[in-house]
């Protein structure tokens, strides 16, 4: 009798787990090959922003201009791999050059995944001088070694794809041909390498989309997708109370997935085995939570130790063109700042306070100390000393050091005496000459991030109060807090949308991508700021003009430009001051450029300020 009662049970209990509506079938298996959700072969099968094709029973990828086979597909990890483009016979040089190599549709779900090893082969000189792994010591020398061919003696560099890119580029004023292998194990020798490959990844799919309720399981409804963009209504089918959905299988379910989807039923055995499963994992599940609360603050102190370690191994090892931070001690910094005392606060804001002090060799200092416990501004301390490390310019503020503590890093930097720009535009004591060498000198340190720099690096969050002001009122980049480095032969970094309201690029908020000329759209607001002594937002301002971007765009399409200009600087300003100060202001607005590829390079900006100031001084001289 147990059994038989066992089965219903079982199966109850299944049930209760179970998939409970399949939204949309994926695809046929083309030839031998699954095809599996969300990759779409027919118009009927997959979702349609993920089309591969079926072609005499092999798969291929349709990139933005050419078309690669399919090698293999990893569902679960949500990565699929191509061959990479042949080379033309006798030729060290990649079928695909004549298009630029590997372009993938910047809107679209799939971008070359992290795991791949690039070879890039019969590069020009000028590539090899960047910040790709052009050396002897790259692994594409013993492949060259080892392969032969035209390949043999052309320069080559080495290229680990950690982050999502969305192109391999290929050129005649860079490198003619590549390679690529996934997961390569460089100690392996290269006869036992595996067959060449691309590793492409694509993002987990929304809800599929419908036209009426048919087009959707009876686990799920079709309405409308409140969070399309464009303007364009879209219906989805979206999963029914308690219901969630996995976009890795493609339905709605209410627990634990299984494999069983058969609409005519399972075999007891299937469920006796799944049920078993299920609640072993929620057993595991139960005691992994249990264990992570009574854990959490050890295995987090572990986390950090090991990050730490990592840490100073990267401070001490910095250097190339930059400078190596010393590492202080906690005994050194309190004595410095009198244990942190409230006496010796400076400021303090989303990141932490900053402290000043003076070091035993008299040396003043200003500490900034990351917010205890606080895993965010930990990571940005943590990440300035790395951005500050690799580089060295007079306008950009200078890192004397750090104090790696447990759970509380501290960065030491010269000391500032003369606080932020912000602070002395509110104030209005700064002259229209002294704006101006602090424009040029704001812009030249922004340009060396962006061009000097290996690799570049995007501040990210450039702003009036970021500019400190030293004893000659020199101007000096700060807060490296939220900045990026460029990942080689891409054409920008894609991350979450960071910053300041009213310096933020708009371009970068709507799709997330993050390039050279977001810093120089913020510091358009910048140059703004200087012209008109006015807040990059302010409420006090009529309601259309909040935005001081969109406040001054308004006075120059309306002929107005100098209506915004500060009335304190105008007074008694002579002839050519005023012309100086149009020409800021129209290079300011160039800055401000809604559409990135019409804005100029911040080392043109530099050279513009450059020539406003020899302008006026060849006027006064």
């Amino acid at each position: 009798m147990a059994k038989p009662l066992l089965l219903p049970i079982l199966a109850a209990l299944l049930l209760t787990y179970a998939v409970c509506a399949l939204s949309l079938l994926p695809c046929p298996p083309c030839g031998t090959t699954a095809v599996p959700y969300p990759l779409s072969t027919a118009a009927n099968c997959g979702d349609q922003s993920y089309k591969i094709r079926c072609v005499a029973g092999k798969l291929l990828f349709d990139s933005s201009n050419n078309t690669y086979p399919i090698t293999s597909i990893s569902p679960s990890i949500q990565r699929l791999t191509i061959a990479p483009s042949p080379l033309l016979p006798n030729a060290c040089v990649a079928a695909d050059l004549p298009s630029n190599g590997l372009q993938l549709n910047p809107t679209g779900p799939f971008n070359v995944s992290s795991g791949n090893t690039i070879l890039y082969l019969n590069c020009t000189q000028s590539i090899t001088e960047s910040h790709l792994n052009c050396t002897q010591a790259s692994l594409c020398h013993p492949y060259l070694n080892v392969t032969g061919g035209a390949c043999r003696n052309a320069p080559c560099c080495e290229l680990h794809s950690g982050g999502t890119i969305r192109r391999i580029r290929m050129r005649d004023s860079g490198c003619r041909a590549y390679t690529s292998f996934v997961d390569l194990d460089p100690g392996l020798p290269v006869n036992r390498w595996p067959q060449p490959a691309v590793a492409l990844r694509w993002a987990l799919p929304p809800e599929p989309t419908c036209v009426v309720q048919a087009d959707c399981g009876s686990g799920s409804t079709c309405g409308p997708d409140r969070s399309s963009d464009g303007g364009i209504e879209v219906n989805r089918c979206f999963c029914n109370s308690g219901l969630r959905w996995d976009p890795v299988a493609g339905l709605c379910s209410q627990g634990p997935f299984t494999e069983c989807q058969n609409p005519d039923g399972c075999s007891y055995h299937r469920i006796v085995l799944i049920a078993g499963i299920s609640i072993c994992i929620g057993i595991v599940l139960i005691a992994a939570l249990i264990g992570y609360l009574v854990h959490n603050r050890r295995r987090r102190i572990k986390r950090d130790q090991k990050r730490v370690t990592q840490e100073r191994e990267d401070i001490l090892n910095a250097g190339g063109g930059g400078r190596t931070a010393k590492i202080f001690t906690p005994r050194e910094i309190k004595k410095a700042t009198n244990n942190l005392s409230e006496q010796n606060l400076l400021g303090s804001g989303g990141y932490g306070e900053v402290y000043k002090g003076i070091l035993q060799d008299g040396t003043l200092i200003a500490v900034k100390c990351a917010k205890l416990g606080n895993a965010k501004s930990t990571d940005q301390v943590l990440n300035e000393v790395k951005i500050l490390c690799q580089v060295n310019h007079k306008s950009l503020v200078r890192l004397l050091g750090c104090c790696v503590e447990l759970e509380q890093p501290l960065l030491v930097y010269e000391y500032i005496p003369n606080g932020t720009l912000s602070d002395h535009l509110r104030k209005g004591n700064l002259s229209w000459k002294q704006r101006l060498a602090i424009a040029q000198a704001t812009a030249e340190g922004l340009a060396y991030l962006h061009f000097s720099a290996v690799p570049p690096i995007y501040h990210r969050d450039v702003k009036s109060s970021n500019i400190l002001l030293d004893g000659n009122l020199n101007g000096k980049v700060s807060d490296f807090g939220l900045s990026c480095l460029a990942r080689a032969d891409a054409s920008h970094v894609s991350t979450c949308a960071q910053g300041t309201l009213g310096y933020l690029d708009p371009e970068y908020y709507r799709n997330y991508q993050l390039t050279d000329k977001s810093d120089v759209y913020s510091f358009g607001v910048v140059l703004l700021e200087l012209l008109t002594s006015q807040r990059a937002i302010d409420f006090d301002r009529a309601s259309e003009d909040v935005n001081l971007a969109v406040y001054v765009r308004r006075l120059v399409a309306e002929e107005r430009v100098m209506d915004g200009v500060d009335l304190k600087m105008k007074e008694g300003a002579s002839g050519m001051e005023l012309e100086t100060m149009k020409a800021l202001g129209f290079l300011a607005v160039g800055c401000l450029e809604e559409r990135r590829q019409n804005r100029p390079s911040m080392k043109e900006v530099a050279e513009e300020i450059e020539y406003i100031i020899s302008i006026m001084d060849a006027k006064v001289a």
